[in-house]
């Protein structure tokens, strides 16, 4: 019986590390992707500018450390939005919670977000072919509270 109460206190203590942010929150770049330089189209450029400026933002409002911060950018030439929708949804088998008040992929445009403990990420991509440009642009950012 006293064994019994053991495994149970250390299967508790598992569970409560898993739920407290413990485990893995690298987050790989999509399939085929490449740094980030020039899409072609200035409105691309623009709307990735106003990403980042937003996304910080509201990631300094939700208390998430300034030196945390961790924002990537790259190209997807091989691929489509639902690749790159997918790709981040897998996310989810390694303790990621996908956040449902993000719009997700809508159109051209894939907004979405995940939760893994105190660790938080937010995923931007657009279809630039369809301003103008080339590939999948695909902006990240992730940082811890």
């Amino acid at each position: 019986m006293r064994s019994i109460r053991i495994i149970a206190i250390v299967i508790l203590a598992l569970l409560t590390l898993a739920a407290c942010g413990g485990g893995d929150v690298s987050v790989p770049p999509p399939p085929n992707a490449q740094p980030f330089e020039s899409s072609g189209s200035p409105k691309i450029d623009q709307i990735i500018a106003s990403w980042k400026s937003v996304a910080i933002e509201e990631m300094r409002a939700d208390a998430v450390k300034e030196e945390s911060l961790v924002e990537e950018i790259f190209i997807v030439n091989d691929g489509s939005l639902e690749d790159v929708q997918n790709h981040y949804m897998a996310l989810t088998q390694n303790g990621w919670w996908h956040l449902k008040r993000m719009p997700g992929l809508q159109g051209d445009v894939l907004l979405d977000g995940y939760e893994h403990g105190t660790t938080a990420l937010v995923i931007g991509a657009i279809d630039a072919s369809k301003f103008g440009g080339e590939g999948i642009v695909v902006y990240t950012l992730r940082g811890t509270k």
